[in-house]
């Protein structure tokens, strides 16, 4: 009996076991799954090193530096990692592992060499500033991400848009809060000025609109302004200022959702109407 009964306990001594096991094996594996969900999809991790730290969030103002080392600021999506090793290895071989990679999407890339790597680059229609960090044992990235749309569109496609359709939506890339017209919107607005050439006797509306990030009256105020830039430009190149008006309606009449990088980004949107 007693032999019997011994049995039984090891058996469910056994069992026991088997199951710890079994949950610690899911436990591991559940970890790693998580882990290779956070990672970034484009610049990954360092081989050998295991994240320890992660933090996303959807909007805010980072402090980045540019090749000059003066600070400016960069908002959009902020993503934070902290990465560490069991063993210690130098600093430049994880710089030099990120280097490869942005070399390889053809980065500005830029640093101390020893510690520190910045890199700002384009991917899709996202601008990517990172700022890496790297000790012997641990490195850290914070990537901030916003989106970038380019208008390319052809001036006789622009003018079907507006024949046909009564619209066309372009993308200017402002900075936040910002009006100003840079010299990467030249390409786009000669091709607007070509196309109204064509059409000489088209009126048209020039309707500006943004996000719903910062207060309301801000926003409005800004897409008037954006609008009126816009207008001065195409005046300036010998546009009619009686076939135009311009509107500012802020962060109205969204088209994509607020609430992602990219839904943002189609958002900050310049609508020129047939009138």
């Amino acid at each position: 009996m007693y032999l019997i009964r011994s049995n039984f306990k090891l058996t469910a001594m056994k069992k026991l076991l088997f199951v710890l096991v079994l949950l610690g094996s899911l436990i591991i594996v559940r970890s790693q799954d998580k882990e290779l969900r956070n990672e970034h999809p484009i610049l990954g991790s360092m081989p050998g090193f295991t994240l320890y730290d992660f933090d996303k969030r959807d909007f805010g103002a980072y402090s980045f530096c540019d090749v000059n080392g003066d600070d400016y600021i960069v908002e959009g999506q902020i993503t934070y990692y902290y990465y560490e090793c069991d063993d210690s290895t130098d600093p430049k071989n994880i710089l030099n592992r990120f280097e490869e990679i942005g070399d390889s999407l053809n980065a500005n890339i830029y640093g101390d060499g020893k510690n520190q790597l910045y890199m700002v680059l384009q991917v899709d229609h996202r601008r990517m500033y990172v700022d890496l960090f790297a000790e012997d044992f641990y490195y850290t990235l914070n990537i901030i991400e916003r989106g970038e749309l380019k208008s390319e569109i052809k001036a006789e496609d622009l003018v079907k848009d507006l024949e046909q359709i009564g619209k066309s939506v372009l993308y200017f890339n402002f900075k936040r809060n910002e009006c100003e017209l840079t010299s990467d919107c030249k390409e786009i607005i000669e091709m607007i000025v070509k196309a109204l050439k064509s059409i000489p006797t088209r009126g048209l509306s020039i309707d500006a609109y943004t996000d719903n990030i910062g207060r309301r009256d801000d926003n409005l105020e800004v897409s008037r302004r954006r609008a009126e830039n816009l207008y001065n430009e195409l005046v300036k190149l010998g546009i009619d200022p009686q076939r135009m008006v311009y509107n500012g309606y802020g962060e109205e009449n969204p088209i994509a959702d607020n609430n992602t990088v990219m839904g943002r980004a189609f958002n900050n949107r310049i609508e020129l109407v047939k009138k």
